[in-house]
């Protein structure tokens, strides 16, 4: 039979290590004298595959002498080394792969090299840092010294995870704990036991295990405008963004308020609420049992809009760099006027709308994200209060936790109100138009 490399010296440890503490503990308890002193026994030099028994029991006999700490999992407790963690790396997906050759029973514990997360790709490159999430076929990763890398999972040879994570599969079958993917299956070590699955099966993983924070998310933005001497301006722009995304939806929650003043009189006070739920049925298809946004703002005379919908959407494009979604369905309006002296219909209005919407995400480096959304509601019942709403984001990551955010910001209503008081008031414009160069702070 092989000899495994290194469990020679593995042996000659821990039966050294074993032997000097009981005779520690005998020397303690008898005090006796260096010539009554037993000479240690002497440990092999040498052991195959079949001494993997008598390791373990020396290894549980070292461990309750405190001696020895063992991670739950077979996680070292500390980072390898640089120079040889890729090594460590591949002496565990070795075995690992060895033994799935062979079968994998449920007691098996899996024995990671290192304490982060690592993938190889087909080009036999390894990359270390922290899966954020894999959906899609897309892995997202954040590389340790390259950043937030987004790979085509086909592109991906082995994963080596010994953080705890949620793998969703085929017909919502998940599987919480550390795992390791291989060419053509999934092992996961859950509190039931180790389980496998074909990686064919794998539809998504989600970061963390089952508690409540590990599906959340947040990001908090600022933007200052400010203006001294002949103008005598201040303008800022709040964002508040959440998701909270589980095996099998998503919910995003967004918030953006406006307020400015100009030679202290103001003239800006916006806000922009909008939320999303969805539910994935395939890799490709999405329900949406509710989406919509609220709207106010008091310079286009509208005191509240709500457009709450329901509909269905499609992934068009589903490329490690690009995504593009659509969706549609139907939805209901209710629009108030903050002054309606002048309006001629009824305040408030309720009328019904078919929401058109989509989705671009570009990916440009890891560091750099470009996003643009459009959406139309289709005012079915008063053509004049179709309204839209376009959005292009830029985010480019300075830290960790920083990112520096430019955004601009379209809002359109076919027809609006008119103002309060035509003969001093201003026309209330069909356009508005909003750029924003800010700091935001990722929270989760």
């Amino acid at each position: 039979m092989a000899k495994e490399p290194g469990r020679s010296c593995r042996v000659i440890a821990i039966a050294i290590v074993a032997v000097a503490s009981l005779w520690h503990t005998h020397a303690a308890a008898e005090e006796p004298t260096e010539a009554e002193a037993p000479p240690a026994e002497e440990a092999p030099a040498e052991a195959t595959e079949d001494a993997t028994g008598d390791i373990d029991a020396l290894t549980t006999a070292a461990e309750a002498k405190g001696l020895i700490i063992v991670a739950p999992g077979g996680v070292p407790l500390e980072a390898a080394p640089s120079d040889t963690a890729v090594d460590a790396v591949k002496e565990s997906m070795a075995r690992i792969t060895e033994q799935v050759a062979a079968g994998v029973p449920e007691s098996y514990v899996i024995k990671f090299g290192d304490t982060f997360d690592w993938v190889r790709l087909v080009s036999g490159e390894w990359l270390k840092g922290e899966i954020k999430r894999m959906r899609d076929d897309n892995l997202e990763f954040d590389s340790d010294k390259l950043g937030l890398q987004n790979i085509d999972l086909a592109d991906v040879t082995e994963v080596h995870s010994p953080q705890v994570h949620t793998y969703v599969f085929d017909d919502r079958i998940t599987a919480i704990g550390r795992g390791v993917i291989t060419a053509d299956k999934v092992i996961v070590e859950t509190d039931e036991g180790t389980k496998t699955f074909d990686r064919s099966e794998l539809e998504s993983i989600v970061s963390g295990g089952g508690r409540e924070k590990d599906w959340w998310s947040m990001k908090l933005g600022f933007g200052l405008t400010l203006n001294r001497g002949n103008t005598d301006q201040l303008t800022y722009d709040l964002k508040f963004n959440t998701r909270r995304e589980d095996q099998m939806t998503q919910m995003d929650l967004n918030y953006n308020a406006s307020f400015g003043r100009t030679f202290g009189v103001q003239n800006v006070n916006r806000h922009l609420g909008e939320s999303s739920f969805k539910v994935f049925l395939s890799s490709r298809w999405f329900v949406t049992p509710a989406f919509g946004q609220l709207f106010n703002d008091e310079f286009q005379n509208i005191k509240f809009r709500a457009t709450p919908a329901t509909g269905a959407g499609i992934h068009i494009i589903d490329a490690p760099n690009v995504k593009w979604d659509f969706q549609t369905g139907i939805g209901y309006q209710y629009l108030n006027y903050l002054d309606d002296s002048q309006i001629t219909t009824d305040n408030p209005q309720h009328d019904a709308f078919i929401p058109l919407y989509t989705y671009v995400d570009f990916d440009i480096t890891g560091d750099i994200d470009f996003t643009v959304g459009w959406l139309t509601n289709l005012v079915v019942t008063t053509i004049g209060n179709t309204n839209h709403t376009g959005k292009a984001d830029l985010s480019i990551e300075l830290t960790s936790v920083i990112d520096l955010d430019i955004s601009f910001l379209y809002l359109r209503t076919e027809n609006p109100a008119p103002p309060p008081d035509p003969a001093t008031d201003p026309p209330i414009e069909k356009n508005d138009y909003q750029l924003v160069i800010g700091i935001s702070l990722k929270l989760g």
